[in-house]
């Protein structure tokens, strides 16, 4: 793909007329002055980096529904060291609305915290090339999604027969040191996505959740003795950990939140390395085993995958997104089987808290002593300017989705 230099922002027109704007940044580990910290313990400047990246992804929130960012690791075989960039995505009804946009994102964007050097990425065919490293071959791209677990119930509730729970990201502040060392030792070109998109709490996602929550309670409850035998009724096995998941999603899913999409995709057909996927999962979810490297099962499954990592997209596979889900569950009409309901499986499904987000998007950092895992780039002139530039005419199956 070409596109025109439009002052380090690139530009692609949608079949519909619209614009899609993307700008990036290069990411390093700030060097620290001296080299070392003698007054501070190295857990006390973890937490003081966690603090900055969570201050900085609460001020780029936005109402505006067509934000995103990508937060992308490249591995690099030839030199054993990781790119890390920062690619964000805006909308406008016309190219002047998108660039409008840009202008309106730059200055909170552009404040990244200080344990990062950000080097504006000037070249929109440079962009266009992180956008669209390779294109994966079949098996060469995986999803990391939280867990849906789906169990018949033993003490039906009405007419549902079925229980499914969504598990959450339950780290606190994950170190990526592992995952970043592993992407660097990959024999092959490997890329790790970490998609962020702004929104708010849908509408009636609490009471649903909080009716829910108290419905697997009851369940996990012993019940009132059989009249036959005497016997109480034994609680749901299941419905314990559903009652804990749903209860804490109702607590925590409110206000501003944001959907996530993690990738890890590699160059050629050999399958994405278990390592590094399972690596990322357990990242994420390192208490309940929470997450699941989700592969495409299927043409179309493969395709979304794709355009997911490769236009900033967070599109659901039609097929691998159900993990376990049996295929006669899904449609919504099956919604009166399900205790969960699919919908509200659905809206949980890719939603992320404020924990959860400062936990899937660290930005890159090193300690002393560590190994030295990322490709330093010299801090250019920033091209803040944002003329009125060109238009990328490279349109693709791959391209933005809804």
């Amino acid at each position: 793909m070409t596109g025109a230099d439009a002052g380090g922002v690139l530009l692609r027109a949608a079949p519909g007329g619209e614009t899609w704007a993307y700008v990036a940044f290069a990411l390093s580990p700030a060097v620290m002055p001296g080299g070392l910290y003698p007054e501070f313990s190295e857990a006390r400047r973890a937490a003081e980096r966690v603090a900055a990246e969570r201050t900085w992804l609460a001020a780029l929130w936005t109402d505006r529904t067509t934000a995103r960012w990508d937060l992308r690791f490249v591995g690099d075989p030839a030199s054993g060291r990781v790119g890390a960039f920062l690619v964000a995505q805006v909308y406008g009804a016309d190219r002047a609305a998108a660039l409008g946009a840009v202008r309106e994102a730059l200055p909170v964007l552009e404040r990244f915290p200080a344990h990062v050097t950000a080097a504006r990425v000037g070249d929109t065919g440079r962009i266009a090339r992180l956008l669209a490293p390779f294109v994966p071959g079949r098996g060469g791209i995986a999803e990391i999604r939280k867990r849906l677990t789906c169990r018949t119930l033993t003490r039906p509730w009405g007419a549902e027969r079925v229980a499914t729970a969504v598990s959450r990201f339950d780290a606190g502040a994950p170190s990526w040191t592992p995952v970043w060392a592993q992407l660097a030792a990959e024999p092959r070109p490997t890329v790790v996505s970490v998609c962020l998109e702004p929104c708010s709490a849908p509408a009636g996602l609490v009471e649903g959740l909080t009716m829910r929550a108290q419905a697997f309670a009851t369940l996990a409850a012993p019940g009132i003795p059989d009249p036959l035998h005497g016997l109480p009724v034994p609680g749901d096995p299941f419905a314990a950990e559903a009652h804990r998941l749903y209860d804490t999603a109702a607590r925590r899913y409110t206000g501003r939140l944001h959907r996530v999409r993690v990738s890890v995709a590699v160059e050629g057909e050999a399958p994405v390395p278990e390592v590094l996927a399972g690596l990322i999962g357990h990242t994420l979810a390192p208490e309940s085993s929470g997450a699941v490297v989700v592969r495409p099962r299927s043409a179309e499954d493969h395709r979304v995958a794709c355009g997911n990592l490769l236009g900033v997209n967070r599109d659901r596979q039609p097929e691998a997104y159900w993990q376990e889900v049996p295929a006669f569950l899904r449609p919504p009409a099956a919604g009166a089987l399900w205790l969960s309901d699919p919908g509200t499986v659905t809206a949980l499904a890719d939603l992320v808290d404020a924990d959860e987000a400062a936990a899937v998007f660290r930005l890159p950092h090193e300690e002393p002593g560590e190994p030295e895992l990322f490709a330093l780039e010299r801090r250019a002139a920033n091209p803040s300017r944002v003329p009125t530039g060109g238009t990328d005419a490279g349109w693709t199956d791959f391209g933005p989705g809804d």
